[in-house]
């Protein structure tokens, strides 16, 4: 993926620094549940989320700085999931202890 498209997504940005974090950034949120904005057969094609929030920015559908998830909410989010994911486990544990 990166060697096909990268001259486009260069384009995109001023630097491969500022690329390398919008991508980063963006996996992260796809990691987290954000909706992806490429076909079901893109995302079936591979496993490795920095490859897919390559291949998002490359359809031209997400522009760097407007249409990425705000940061505090996506942080938000992430706290409340991973909050929720720790409160399921900690129930789960004590039902098992009452067994």
């Amino acid at each position: 993926m990166a060697e096909k498209d990268i001259d486009k997504l260069l384009s995109l940005t001023d630097s491969k620094y500022r690329l390398s974090v919008v991508t980063a950034k963006r996996a992260l949120q796809l990691r987290s549940g954000a909706p992806s904005v490429v076909s079901n057969e893109q995302r079936a094609r591979t496993h490795n989320l920095v490859t897919l929030a390559m291949r998002e920015l490359a359809t031209g559908k997400l522009t760097v700085g407007t249409e990425l998830m705000d940061e505090g909410r996506f942080h938000q989010d992430y706290v409340r999931q991973r909050q929720a994911q720790l409160q399921a486990q900690l129930n789960a544990e004590r039902e098992r202890e009452r067994d």
